[in-house]
């Protein structure tokens, strides 16, 4: 399953306007589910980390940002800022800690899911669903 993910990623990332997404900058398991042709990515709160790059491999341009909403319901929980980019500008590194925080204060339903959402301004990129879990 993790194959077939790696080279849909990769396929979709032809395009030099298009973004890679790496999951656990160390490497560390991670847990997907596909059903319904839709891929849901599980993380630990704790120190899983989602890192954006654009695969031309320029910098990041002012305006793009990563969203994370609950699925069915556009509130925003987190939005990236500068402090998410990496210091040469070139990655949007999300640590889910900080999602995790942003969540405190908000009444989510058992066992949410959530939309990640690459924005430029206010046009969205790209789409992914994801869960947080336990590992």
């Amino acid at each position: 399953m993790i194959l077939l993910i790696g080279v849909t990623l990769f396929a979709k990332g032809q395009n030099s306007n298009e973004w890679q997404m790496l999951l656990n900058n160390d490497h560390s398991p991670f847990k997907i589910k596909m059903l319904n042709r839709e891929v849901t990515f599980y993380f630990s709160y704790v120190n899983d980390t989602i890192t954006f790059s654009q695969v031309s491999k320029k910098a990041i341009k002012s305006g793009f940002t990563v969203e994370i909403s609950l699925k069915n319901n556009n509130k925003v929980v987190f939005t990236s800022d500068e402090k998410s980019l990496s210091s040469d500008k070139m990655r949007i590194i999300i640590p889910m800690m900080d999602v995790h925080n942003a969540l405190k204060n908000i009444k989510v339903p058992v066992r949410p899911k959530y939309v990640i959402s690459i924005k430029d301004k206010t046009t969205v990129k790209e789409k992914l669903f994801f869960e947080f879990v336990e590992k």
